[in-house]
């Protein structure tokens, strides 16, 4: 789903409408930053929820040490994405940690990884 068709399902009074010219009208700065916005929470929310979920499934394991929770894939919102990352684990004890940018196989793919550092488990 684009930004817009987001727009268009979320705001009520569509961005994209034409008017009654049939002629598009661009919207305030502040009501296309609140689209932004609004579209970054709903990525934010589902990206901590899926931390969650890979950080239950290490839990479940009863790992430790430094692990890795998650490969971040190199693109303009990796920044908002690591900033989230660290808002989830903010507990200083999870040391979370982004990697060095690697590269992914053969092509232009570069990711990140992200760690967390679990206490030990004595079995």
């Amino acid at each position: 789903m684009n930004i817009m068709s987001y727009a268009m399902d979320n705001a009520g009074a569509s961005l994209l409408e034409n008017n009654e010219n049939n002629a598009y009208s661009i919207p305030t700065w502040e009501d296309l930053r609140r689209v932004y916005d609004a579209k970054w929470l709903e990525e934010k929310e589902k990206f901590h929820n899926q931390l969650k979920e890979n950080f239950r499934a290490l839990v479940s394991q009863y790992k430790s040490g430094q692990q890795e929770i998650f490969e971040l894939s190199e693109g303009t919102y990796t920044k908002h994405y690591e900033q989230a990352f660290r808002e989830l684990f903010a507990d200083t004890g999870y040391q979370a940690t982004v990697g060095a940018t690697e590269k992914l196989g053969t092509g232009n793919k570069r990711c990140k990884k992200l760690y967390v550092t679990l206490p030990p488990c004595h079995n």
